[in-house]
């Protein structure tokens, strides 16, 4: 049973409409991106299977050397197919990818900048030296409230 349309009304109803059509839009996109490579690995393996069987045929009956280099460049031209499927596909969901993350970092982001003036932090204080400022302050407050 296929379910896919019952998942589409009940995402439809707890997401709004225009995220859900861009969640729909971006899942039919994938399909197709898939769809396409494995069209290119198809035609690629039967190019290369196209070799083999020249290759084959060659061997048994010793058809001659034009045979051999006309089967390795197909078996070498349908690999090539399948790596462009693949490599194709591969820039084509890293497109669909980055389409959505630049589109969640277009907005400006604040940044800390030092003052121009003075371009290192002002030197901590030593433990000891809070410590004396924290018991001083101790003291005269108790000689204020006493």
């Amino acid at each position: 049973m296929n379910l896919e349309a019952v998942d589409k009304l009940v995402a439809s109803h707890s997401a709004s409409p225009t995220e859900v059509q861009k969640k729909i839009a971006r899942a039919d996109a994938e399909k197709i991106v898939v769809r396409q490579m494995f069209n290119w690995i198809t035609w690629g393996m039967i190019v290369f299977g196209i070799g083999v069987l020249l290759l084959v045929i060659n061997k048994s009956f010793d058809m001659g050397a034009w045979i051999k280099l006309t089967s390795t460049c197909l078996m070498l031209g349908g690999s090539g197919i399948c790596a462009a499927g693949i490599l194709n596909s591969i820039r084509k969901g890293t497109q669909l990818s980055a389409g959505r993350e630049t589109r969640e970092f277009r907005e400006p982001v604040e940044t800390k900048t030092l003052a121009a003036t003075n371009s290192f932090p002002d030197a901590l204080q030593s433990i000891t030296e809070r410590t004396t400022e924290l018991l001083s302050s101790e003291d005269s407050q108790r000689k204020n409230g006493a």
